[in-house]
């Protein structure tokens, strides 16, 4: 480290001027701005030295370089895996090189052995190409033949009017034949389409039944559900009257007049009675409309109910007589009424509390259960009603495929029919083409006769025929 040069103050000793003095001060302030950055870069480099010799001389730095050196192996590890997967997948690429390249060889081979029969092939079908044609010829010379000999085609000619009413009865044969396919064939597409609108019928009918069918279990587990919430509502209320009857209770314990207080229990007693009835009512009813039908355990609890309902109904109507008895009696009796009548009440308000929570209990299990059963009829419907679309759906695409194949075997037969005509009509623009061909030729041949014969009658009676001389010729001495 190098630290800045102080200078001696016995250098300013021989400086006598101030001038001289304030320059001196400035070099010196000079040299010192110059020297500090050095200073500075030498403190810098020295922590940097520093800090790395003590990262280097600390455990961490072990560490890492244990981690850095097992990454480097794995990263040499890696690229000696793909070396050598890539050196094997070359050989396989070229194994199957070699492999395609043997296989186009022996290609190449086995076409080579095979052109000879190709070339025979070749061979018998020029063969036959001039064997039809040769047939061909012969049976037009024949025929014109048979139509320059008048005998020969008088022959023929009854030939084949003895050959077609023959050739007409086979083919109307084979079309009544096709005809009467084509007739079956359509019947057999009737039936089918037929049976077809049967089957979706009785899939659209099944479909509507099951229709109805859920909307009255709909009604049903409406009804239900009413009937749950009344008799929830029910014991609800009874919950609240008993509430209330007892803060009354409580507030009449005061009151010393026991033909008020007995008036009053008399009515309470009524108004419970009233509910239950009420209660075993809504449940004794049997609403024909909206139930399907009534199970047996339904049956014994609405007659329960009912039977319930007539003694509660005749409590009813004894207590109605005994408050009215209370208007004759002495204050004396009514006291001691009270306390022989409040057990009984109590007794008799414990029976009903417990018939009334069985016979709801039961009901409300009854309602649980029935719930249970229609959501599992609804869910049954449902996958029904589900397979009965697909069928019909199914049954309008198979017969949507009948009306196309229907269509597309009119059009086809058409197009035949379209076709065999064009080819009779062709076939026989040809044979009057022939036929005027023929006659044509037939003219030019009478028209040549003709012409050599008349040439040869002018030529005759254009010559003068000198007469033949038979005398001796007159030979000329010497």
């Amino acid at each position: 480290m190098v630290l800045p040069t102080l200078h001696s103050h016995s250098e300013t000793k021989h400086l006598t001027t101030p001038q001289q003095i304030s320059h001196r001060g400035q070099e010196i302030k000079t040299e010192k701005n110059v020297e500090k950055p050095q200073t500075t870069n030498t403190i810098n480099a020295q922590t940097r030295y520093n800090s790395v010799h003590s990262k280097l001389a600390s455990p961490i730095s072990g560490t890492l370089s244990d981690d850095a050196l097992r990454i480097e192996q794995e990263k040499q590890e890696k690229l000696n895996r793909l070396q050598q997967r890539r050196t094997h997948l070359s050989a396989i690429l070229e194994a199957e090189k070699i492999k395609h390249q043997n296989e186009l060889t022996s290609i190449r081979q086995s076409s080579r052995e095979s052109m000879p029969y190709l070339k025979i092939g070749d061979d018998s079908l020029h063969s036959t190409r001039e064997t039809q044609r040769q047939e061909v010829t012969d049976e037009k010379m024949n025929k014109q033949s048979i139509v320059n000999n008048p005998s020969l085609y008088s022959i023929e000619q009854n030939k084949l009017e003895n050959s077609q009413p023959e050739y007409w009865s086979e083919q109307y044969n084979e079309r009544y034949l096709v005809q009467e396919e084509e007739e079956r064939g359509e019947n057999k597409r009737t039936n089918r389409i037929q049976q077809l609108k049967i089957i979706l019928q009785e899939k659209m009918d099944e479909l509507k039944q099951k229709e109805e069918e859920t909307e009255i279990l709909k009604q049903e587990e409406e009804h239900l559900f009413r009937e749950q919430s009344e008799l929830d509502q029910y014991e609800e209320e009874r919950k609240q009257m008993e509430k209330c009857h007892i803060q009354k209770d409580d507030g009449r314990l005061l009151v010393r007049q026991h033909k008020v207080k007995f008036h009053k229990r008399s009515k309470e007693i009524q108004e419970h009675l009233e509910l239950d009835m009420k209660i075993l009512a809504s449940i004794a009813h049997v609403d024909k409309e909206t139930c399907l039908e009534q199970s047996e355990q339904r049956e014994s609890l609405r007659r329960n109910a009912f039977k319930m309902l007539k003694q509660f109904q005749q409590q009813m109507k004894l207590e109605k007589d005994k408050e009215q008895e209370l208007d004759g009696m002495f204050p004396e009796e009514i006291t001691k009424q009270w306390f022989r009548r409040e057990q009984e009440w109590n007794r008799e308000k414990e029976l009903r509390e417990k018939l009334i929570h069985q016979i709801l209990d039961e009901r409300q299990k009854q309602i649980m259960d029935k719930l249970h059963t229609l959501k599992e009829q609804k869910q049954e419907i449902y996958e029904r009603r589900r397979a009965l679309i697909d069928d019909m759906q199914q049954a309008r695409k198979y017969d949507l495929i009948e009306k196309q194949k229907q269509a597309k075997e009119k059009e086809e037969k058409n197009q035949d029919s379209s076709r065999q005509i064009s080819i009779i009509q062709q076939e026989r623009t040809q044979s009057r083409l022939e036929l005027e061909k023929q006659d044509a030729l037939e003219f030019e041949n009478k028209k040549a006769i003709h012409n050599l014969v008349e040439k040869s009658q002018s030529s005759i009676t254009s010559t003068n025929v000198e007469p033949k001389f038979y005398g001796r010729r007159r030979i000329n001495w010497n």
